[in-house]
């Protein structure tokens, strides 16, 4: 009996010591991890432990502990509910594969609705040795593939990312019902991307590459003549429809609107619009050379086209998806429509204050006159404000008191006007109409 409690408690003891190098293992590998390294200024989420009791757990040391020989076989089969989907979780060599079955994303700034991917897989692998600070990593959805290598720092996660040539069509797949023209427009050519992101911040940059981008199917060219109807935002915010088109009373064709506005407007917005099918990619480069994700605003980098199709089509919604609808809009009419139409279009119906739509309209109020009778300074004002032109309607006109910088800035840039004769423009005053109080914008139909 003596020798069977002795063999006993030798196994219990071998129990507990097994017990205890097992934690100590646990503990050093979770101390180098750094997981429970927070300090100031480090990127942390908060494990709660108890109920008003939490710790800070550093996100880049989570992910460098969940990619350890020891994490990689407890995680192994693991599975969990989430806001995005279920997580499964497995070990595929030395690598941590992550599927999200089916995986939902929710963003203001992505889209305005949720994006639900039937499922995506994201693998990494932590290397060794000199670089066990980076990880090699892809994340996979559908037919869409990005390959990146993560560097894991403190305060964060610098990622240098790469997408291969993919088809444009299977790019835009994942956004479902948020981009609904996918569904009937036939989208053609393929886009290669490479950048860098800092994480959390979502600062970074990206360098775009396509070929053959073509659009069909979006009827772009019911405007190529004729009446429609458009959207104009009231002094309250809310959206009139208004007629406008060939032949209603508020239009002026492209030849009546004189020389100083159309050359304005592209002076101020879209300088190389007749070198463009669309898309600028020089802005384009420029906005994605250094861009703010996380940001209040989405970077401009709007072409005409782009801000027509906004007008006529997509709305203005500060989303990537939108973004990338009012593009399909803006290539798609280049070729239905041509330059000249797609110019005389947006002079019609561009928001230039509170219920103040096209230039007709913005003449009117501001300087009571036709467009075509505008001088060079007045054309420069009105193209300037077009980029807030509710707050210039507020700050400027309301008082009187017309703001010049980007007036002059505009008339340095309309190189159809001779030199000296800019100069001379910038040096005059400029003086408003006195307000009017009704309306003289075109007739508003009911909202449909």
């Amino acid at each position: 009996m003596n020798g069977h409690w002795k063999r006993a408690r030798w196994i219990a003891l071998g129990a507990a010591l097994g017990v205890l190098l097992l934690a100590a293992a646990v503990a050093t590998v979770v101390a180098a991890s750094g997981v429970l390294a927070a300090r100031p200024g480090d990127w942390t989420v908060p494990l709660v432990l108890a109920r008003r009791h939490a710790i800070d757990l550093n996100v880049p040391g989570l992910l460098r502990l969940a990619t350890t020989p020891l994490a990689l076989r407890a995680l192994d089969g693991f599975e969990k509910s989430t806001s995005f989907g279920r997580l499964r979780f497995a070990r595929v060599q030395d690598a941590l594969v992550v599927e999200c079955r089916p995986c939902r994303i929710e963003h203001p700034r992505l889209a305005s609705q949720a994006l639900v991917l039937p499922s995506a897989e994201l693998r990494l692998a932590r290397r060794r040795g000199a670089e066990s600070n980076r990880l090699d990593g892809r994340l996979a959805a559908g037919d869409v593939r990005v390959d990146f290598v993560a560097t894991l720092r403190p305060h964060g996660i610098d990622v240098e990312w790469a997408l291969p040539a993919t088809e444009l069509a299977a790019l835009l797949r994942p956004f479902g019902d948020a981009i609904p023209e996918q569904r009937h427009a036939r989208i053609e050519g393929t886009l290669a991307a490479r950048g860098a992101l800092a994480l959390p911040a979502l600062r970074g940059n990206a360098q775009l590459r396509w070929d053959g981008f073509s659009v069909d199917g979006l009827n772009t060219a019911q405007y190529a003549w004729g009446g429609f109807r458009h959207a104009c935002r009231g002094a309250d915010g809310t959206a009139r429809w208004i007629a406008s088109g060939d032949g209603e009373r508020g239009w002026i064709a492209l030849d009546a609107l004189g020389a100083w506005l159309p050359a304005a407007v592209l002076a101020a917005e879209d300088q190389r619009f007749h070198e463009h099918a669309g898309i600028d990619r020089v802005e384009l480069d420029a906005a994605l050379a250094a861009f703010d994700a996380g940001g209040d605003e989405l970077r401009g980098a709007s072409t005409l086209s782009q801000q027509l199709a906004r007008t006529l089509f997509t709305g203005g919604e500060r989303t990537l998806a939108r973004k990338i609808r009012e593009t399909l809009y803006a290539v798609e009419m280049e070729r239905t429509l041509g330059k000249a139409r797609i110019l005389e279009l947006y002079l019609n119906t561009v928001d230039w204050g509170p219920g103040i739509c096209g230039a007709r309209a913005a003449a009117r109020a501001y300087f009571r006159k036709a467009p075509s009778k505008l001088n060079p300074l007045e054309a420069a004002w009105l193209a300037g404000i077009l980029r807030n032109p509710h707050e210039a309607h507020a700050r400027e006109f309301r008082r009187g008191a017309p703001e010049l910088e980007r007036a002059i800035w505009v008339l340095s840039q309309m190189r159809s006007l001779p030199r000296r004769e800019r100069e001379r423009w910038a040096r005059r005053p400029l003086a408003f109409a006195p307000e009017r109080t009704t309306s003289a914008a075109p007739r508003a139909l009911a909202a449909r």
